[in-house]
């Protein structure tokens, strides 16, 4: 009987320059869960943003479609809002995420929904950095169970020795 393969994850870090909002903020943060080939469903948390506003996670996207080729992001369009319910009252905050397939060329853009995005042509220099995959540790209890059957044995043997 073999073990059915479990899909590997993936993690990735992002930064980009807000450049049409607020003055050029650098944004950056962290996307969770994506898999080889085509995913839906993904966590985005924005970490930092030097404009001090939308720093919160998106994980109920309008539109969420992310290509993962060999470990790199080759294709996203992904727009949420803030998961913060007081953000939302407020009307903060839209993350977007697009890569361009013609050119490669990459947008990120966080904004509240009061400002407009600028040019809308984008903010180019969206990054996507892989985040290097760990492996997974053997628990300490299986270590300590084999110790334990390793002293059962051992103990039993000795006690036939000594009879």
């Amino acid at each position: 009987m073999t073990n059915p393969a479990h899909a590997v994850t993936y993690d990735f870090e992002f930064s980009f320059v807000n450049k049409d909002v607020h003055g050029g903020g650098t944004v950056t943060g962290i996307v969770r869960g994506l898999t080889e080939g085509r995913s839906s469903q993904t966590s985005v948390e924005v970490l930092t943003n030097s404009d001090n506003f939308g720093i919160n996670s998106y994980s109920f996207p309008f539109i969420s479609i992310w290509d993962v080729k060999n470990g790199e992001i080759t294709f996203v369009d992904f727009v949420s809002r803030s998961d913060n319910l007081n953000d939302l009252v407020s009307g903060c905050c839209v993350l977007h995420f697009f890569i361009f397939p013609d050119t490669g060329d990459a947008e990120g853009i966080l904004r509240d929904e009061s400002v407009p995005s600028g040019s809308g042509e984008g903010d180019f220099g969206l990054r996507f950095t892989p985040v290097p995959l760990t492996p997974v540790p053997l628990p300490a209890s299986g270590l300590l169970l084999m110790a334990a059957l390793a002293g059962a044995v051992g103990h039993r043997r000795w006690k036939q020795a000594h009879s």
